[in-house]
């Protein structure tokens, strides 16, 4: 059983409440895996500490931890179970994982476009809403301004 410093730790999270936010996203999930202990602490099993790590790795591909946590929750089957059920030759795992992946792959994709837009905004070098070679409204008036 793991506390909640021996998961920040186990984690490589900087905070106790970085943990508690994790726990919250998967609590659905992770209530099987979930005990309390002396003083209502919270203690979590070997496969509760497998599952904040697979959030962890879907939040360090550079989801957010409500996205990651759908993808968790729609790769478990009922009862925190990944279902097994065979489905013209492929198991339900191999296909939610093909989707996972392809979901992170445009995810991925977004979040390099999204990036790319936000570093050109920071340099000033694009305004929101505006292609590039447009003018701002008061430019072309500037003409008709008699500073004398």
């Amino acid at each position: 059983m793991y506390t909640i410093s021996d998961l920040r730790k186990l984690l490589g999270l900087e905070t106790a409440n970085q943990v508690r936010n994790r726990i919250s996203a998967i609590r659905g999930i992770l209530s099987s895996c979930l005990r309390h202990g002396p003083n209502n602490q919270i203690l979590i099993t070997k496969e509760g500490l497998g599952l904040l790590r697979q959030l962890q790795q879907l939040y360090d591909t550079g989801l957010t931890l409500h996205e990651a946590s759908d993808v968790i929750q729609q790769s478990m089957g009922e009862n925190g179970l990944v279902a097994t059920q065979r489905s013209g030759g492929f198991t339900q795992d191999s296909v939610n994982r093909e989707q996972q992946n392809q979901l992170v792959a445009i995810l991925r994709d977004e979040i390099a476009f999204l990036r790319k837009r936000v570093a050109l905004l920071e340099e000033g070098n694009l305004t929101p809403g505006k292609s590039e070679h447009c003018h701002e409204w008061w430019e072309e008036m500037k003409h008709e301004i008699d500073l004398s």
